[in-house]
């Protein structure tokens, strides 16, 4: 049976996650404004290219070195319900919808790690693959667990989703707004754009991908 894989952030989601959690946070007075600036820092490194995605993970991850599991849980539920909720695009879930109508299975795949992703999949009720975060118990050690959902891991983690259901990248369907995407958008079937950024819009023009606008 064919999988449909759906980027989180500006697919699934009208927003990227990451700064909507930054901005959250500092609106409660959970950051100081050195730690807001640092944060944002390696977010503009990271989208110029200027750092890459695993040691921007790694940096944004030590920032919360020996956090608590429980206490990150609770507070990204209600960032849940009080940003991303509300930002889960409703022509994105009637796709989504639509492939498990068909007898698709259908999983995230997101950059964003598993205290920001699993609220989101645990609303629409979908599996999914994310960026871990290394847990030792309940101490959030700093580290990443595995390899990164991102770029040519998004491949891996697919592959790995294919292996698991009997089922072939060929036969995929993979939707997403990002470049950083491209990767897997060339491994599988079915590759859709959506609300696609400036560099994605072109690839997809070249190649004559099917572009979506979910909001």
């Amino acid at each position: 049976m064919p999988i449909a894989f759906f980027d989180m952030d500006k697919t699934l989601l009208k927003v990227s996650s990451g700064t909507e959690y930054v901005k959250w946070f500092a609106l409660r007075g959970n950051v100081s404004l050195r730690e807001l600036w640092d944060t944002l820092r390696i977010s503009i490194a990271y989208k110029r290219g200027v750092m890459d995605f695993p040691d921007a993970m790694a940096r944004m991850g030590h920032r919360i070195k020996n956090g608590s599991v429980e206490a990150t849980q609770r507070l990204s539920q209600q960032f849940f319900e009080s940003k991303l909720r509300p930002a889960i695009a409703p022509i994105a879930v009637a796709r989504l919808r639509k492939h498990q109508e068909d007898g698709d299975v259908v999983y995230m795949l997101t950059a964003s790690t598993q205290f920001v992703a699993e609220p989101v999949a645990r609303y629409l009720d979908i599996p999914y693959r994310c960026t871990v975060l290394e847990t030792d118990g309940d101490c959030i050690t700093g580290a990443i667990s595995g390899e990164p959902c991102f770029g040519t891991g998004k491949i891996h983690w697919a592959r790995s989703v294919c292996d698991e259901q009997h089922a072939s990248l060929t036969d995929a369907f993979f939707y997403s707004d990002s470049i950083s995407d491209l990767p897997l958008l060339e491994h599988v079937g079915h590759p859709v754009a959506v609300n696609p950024d400036r560099k994605l819009k072109r690839q997809a023009k070249l190649r004559n991908w099917p572009v979506a606008q979910f909001y």
